[in-house]
C-alpha cells in the first residue's frame, strides 16, 4: 500500500521547505510509503524547482506535474487526481491537502488508521469537531467558513460532514475511480476553491461512507498570504449552493447502472462473451 499526497501549489517556494520536512518524519514515524503529487499551477517563482531540491536532499518520493499556466485549484486537483489513478494501484490512498504549510501532514497517520478501522471511503481533517483548533486565521474567515458550513449541513446535507470547505482530504483509491468513472471529464467543473464543495455534492449520490477527524489548523504558520478572493468565492459558493438545489441529483440506482454500464464497457468482448 503507498499514500500518495496531492499538493497543488501557486507560489509555494517558501512553504515547500517546513512542509517536506514534516513529510521526512511521518515516512520515518510511521513507516508509510508515501509518495508527493505535487502540480505546480503556473507558479512564477521557484516552487517547481524547490520541490525537487528538497525531495532529493531530504528522500522523499515526488511526481511534479507543471501546468504552464494557472488554471486554478480545481484544474490543479483534477491534474492530481488523474495522475494519481495513472500511477497507483488497487488498495493505494491519495490526500489531498494545500501546499502552504498550515495543515498538520501528521494527522494523516489517524485519518489512515481512522478509514482503515471502519471501511470509509473519505476521511476529512475537520475544524467542527470535538478537538480541533484553527489558529491564526482572521476572524471574518472563521466567520464565513462557519457559515459555510451550516448553510450546506441545512441545504445541501453530506451524511458525516461538518467540513465541506477543507481540502484536507484521504480517499480510498476505489472510491476515487468510482467518481472518475461516472462523472468523467465533468467530475471538475469548478476552477476556484468551491470545488472542494463540488466534489463532496457529486459524491453524494455515490453514497460514500464519510469519517471527519478533528484538526487543528495553523495559519500562523504560513509563510504567504492567502490566494484565496474572498468575493469571487462567496459568490461560486452561493451558485454552487443554488445549482445542488435546483437541477435533479443523479439517484443512487442511476450512478450505480452507469458505473457497471462504463465497467463493463472497459471489458475486452471476447472476455464478456466467454461462458
Amino acid at each position: 500500500m503507498s499514500l500518495f499526497v496531492l499538493l497543488p501549489a501557486y507560489n509555494e517556494q517558501e512553504s515547500i521547505r517546513p512542509l517536506f520536512k514534516k513529510f521526512q518524519v511521518l515516512q520515518q514515524i510511521s513507516n508509510m510509503d508515501i509518495r508527493l503529487i505535487l502540480v505546480d499551477d503556473g507558479s512564477k517563482d521557484a516552487t517547481a524547482q524547490t520541490a525537487i531540491e528538497e525531495s532529493q536532499s531530504l528522500g522523499i518520493s515526488l511526481k511534479l506535474v507543471q501546468h504552464a499556466k494557472n488554471g486554478g485549484l480545481g484544474q490543479a486537483i483534477k491534474t492530481g487526481f488523474t495522475t494519481f489513478l495513472e500511477i497507483s494501484k488497487e488498495g493505494d490512498f491519495l490526500a489531498a491537502m494545500d501546499c502552504d504549510n498550515t495543515q498538520p501532514p501528521e494527522l494523516l497517520i489517524k485519518m489512515y488508521e481512522t478509514m482503515i478501522a471502519g471501511s470509509y471511503d473519505i476521511a476529512i481533517a475537520s475544524r467542527y469537531r470535538k478537538g480541533s483548533k484553527v489558529i491564526g486565521l482572521s476572524k471574518f474567515r472563521e466567520v464565513m467558513s462557519y457559515g459555510a458550513s451550516w448553510l450546506f449541513r441545512i441545504a445541501a446535507r453530506v451524511p458525516g460532514v461538518k467540513d465541506y470547505t477543507c481540502g484536507y482530504r484521504l480517499y480510498n483509491r476505489t472510491f476515487v475511480s468510482k467518481l472518475d468513472i461516472y462523472y468523467g471529464e465533468s467530475l471538475f467543473t469548478e476552477s476556484g476553491f468551491a470545488c472542494m464543495i463540488d466534489l463532496l455534492l457529486k459524491a453524494k449520490p455515490l453514497k460514500p461512507k464519510i469519517v471527519e477527524i478533528p484538526m487543528i489548523l495553523r495559519y500562523d504558520e504560513k509563510p504567504s498570504a492567502s490566494k484565496m478572493k474572498i468575493i469571487k468565492t462567496i459568490t461560486r459558493t452561493l451558485k454552487l449552493l443554488f445549482k445542488n438545489l435546483t437541477s435533479p441529483a443523479p439517484t443512487a440506482a442511476n450512478v450505480g447502472q452507469t458505473f457497471n454500464q462504463q465497467e463493463t464497457a472497459r471489458i475486452p468482448l471476447k472476455m464478456i462473451n466467454r461462458k
